[in-house]
This record gives C-alpha cells, structure tokens and sequence, in this order.
C-alpha cells in the first residue's frame, strides 16, 4: 500500500513505488500532475488507469485530501525497463520539448483525439505564444508567452472545426480552476 496527500506529484509516486519494489504505477512516468489531480480524472495511459489502483480516498467537501493505492510487489529492474520503454514512446511522439498540460481532450470512439485534430488540418495553427503542436495534435504548446485566453480559443477552434468535419464532439480531460 501507498498512501500520500493528493498534492504529492505523480512522477514522485512512480519513482517511491520502484524504489520500494511496487508496481503497477510505471504507465504514469511522465504524466504532469499530482496524484489527487490523477485521481480526480482518472488518469490514464498505455491500457491503465488510476482507478485500478486506487484503495481509499479521503475527501472533505468533495475536494481530495489523500489516496491510498494498493500495489503489487515488484522488480526495480524490470519496472525500470518498462519506465525507459514509455519514456522513450513519450519523447518521440509527444512535444516534450515545450510546456503543455498535456493532451487536451479525452479519446472518443476508439480514436484518438489527436489523429481527429491532425486529419482536421490543425496541426501548427497558433493563436498567440498557443499552438497546436506538429508533433502531436492533441497537445497545445506554448511557445513563449501564451495566455490562457489563446489556449482556451485554439480549444474552441480545435472543438468546433472536428464538429464541423467529423460530426464528433471533443471533450475536454483538462480541468479548468478560476476561469
């Protein structure tokens, strides 16, 4: 069992489970966050998700206080393997290289929102410092000094044209806090 306060960071929590010979959280080195922000949207990667770890949550009023993971006992080697394999397929697809929040809309229909987003000719378009990445269209980048306004109008965009093509409704997995 793990048990941490939900603003613990995720890639702390990966790196804490191997060093303990835990597994089962390998799937999220790399993703941005916490684990209480994790668990809000049940994060997910590579066929895994944070829900089938999660034992306990504590709340109050409705906000994440801490989580409780149960794992299974591990191999460091063999979990830093699986680590060195993601991290790999993440640096070659995604736009590492730039700050993001990471993909935007959730998967819809066993199609990922990036290749809807792509096949919709976005690709590259920028409002402001926000662009929406050539390497993986499902991520907005900044380029330099983007405003949360230019990221919220390249949703809006990105929403309305794959309407328009593809009679599809993208929706959002990033959460939105003071807007």
């Amino acid at each position: 069992m793990i048990k941490a306060d939900a603003g613990v960071k995720l890639s702390d929590l990966v790196k804490i489970s191997i060093d303990n010979n835990l597994t089962g959280l390998e799937w999220a080195i790399g993703i941005p966050g916490t684990i209480g922000g994790a668990v809000k949207v049940n994060a997910s990667a590579f066929g895994s998700n944070i829900s089938e770890l999660v034992k306990d949550i504590k709340k109050k009023d409705n906000i994440i206080i801490s989580v409780e993971l149960e794992m299974k006992k591990g191999n460091k080697k063999e979990s830093q393997k699986i680590i060195k394999k993601y991290s790999e397929y993440r640096k070659e697809g995604q736009p590492l290289e730039y700050p993001s929040a990471g993909c935007i809309f959730r998967n819809i229909l066993n199609q990922g929102a990036g290749r809807l987003i792509d096949q919709a000719g976005l690709k590259g378009t920028k409002i402001g410092d926000a662009m929406i990445s050539e390497k993986h269209a499902n991520f907005i980048i900044n380029l330099n000094n983007a405003k949360s306004k230019d990221v919220k109008d390249l949703i809006k965009l990105i929403k309305k044209t794959v309407k328009e093509k593809f009679d599809i409704e993208l929706e959002e997995e990033i959460q939105y806090l003071g807007f």
